[in-house]
């Protein structure tokens, strides 16, 4: 963009950003919405240098260029159901015990973002658009996420089946302590989730664990959380919040 054209779009900028963010109601769709308007705006510059730009030109840009994004994305519909099924598959009982089982014991050697992606998915069988909308993430960084944390979780089991000398001498964070749970750890576990920071739902998920606490089901209705968590006394503890 040249220095000219940047000069007349700046004054617009902040109008421009907070327009996107209106309409996508998510940072970083907001911030390729934001680019895909200025690129526009720029070469409506280029051929027609002498028309006056406005802020209501500008935000008439953003907005067609977002339902433009929102049909396509109607039309791929089920072409992102066959995705679904391909890459984000319903486990089994037995497969989901098998998971969770691995998870917690080496979750230790995976980054946050493959832990929470594992945990949502393939544990509380969220979908991936659930997923993305909790994460701040795009729907294809979902997909190509989980299957990397898929292959990462299945190579840390098996170097684990062998016993290789790493898996042995690694902490099993099944051990629960005998430290109790307080009511400020359910509340920052809620806060974490109700940010979507998956450092912060990957670190009090397993101070639960560790504690001998149970998470045992989250689930999604219309705009609330549903949580069912069982304390180190098998008592079960219902917490419900918006999102």
């Amino acid at each position: 963009m040249s220095s000219a054209s940047f000069s007349r779009l700046e004054p617009f900028l902040s109008d421009v950003k907070k327009h996107c963010l209106q309409l996508t109601r998510n940072k970083w769709d907001a911030e390729d919405l934001m680019q895909e308007t200025l690129a526009k705006a720029y070469r409506s510059i280029q051929q027609q240098p002498e028309r006056e730009l406005t802020k209501a030109y500008l935000r008439q840009i953003a907005t067609n260029a977002w339902i433009d994004h929102c049909r396509k994305k109607q039309t791929n519909e089920s072409k992102e159901m066959f995705d679904e099924a391909q890459y984000l598959q319903h486990s089994t009982a037995s497969d989901a015990y098998t998971i969770r089982e691995n998870f917690e014991q080496l979750a230790n050697q995976l980054n946050a973002r493959q832990m929470v992606l594992i945990l949502l998915i393939d544990i509380y069988s969220f979908t991936a658009p659930e997923t993305a909308r909790l994460l701040h993430m795009t729907l294809g960084a979902v997909k190509e996420g989980i299957k990397r944390a898929r292959n990462r979780l299945l190579s840390l089991a098996n170097q684990a089946a062998d016993g290789s000398e790493e898996a042995r001498h690694k902490p099993s964070t099944q051990q629960a302590s005998t430290a109790s749970v307080t009511k400020e750890d359910f509340e920052q576990f809620l806060a974490a989730f109700r940010a979507g920071d998956p450092y912060a739902i990957c670190d009090t998920y397993l101070r639960f664990v560790d504690r001998g606490v149970r998470v045992e089901k989250i689930t999604v209705q219309a705009d609330k959380l549903y949580f069912s968590v069982r304390d180190p006394d098998g008592h079960l503890i219902h917490f419900v919040q918006k999102w």
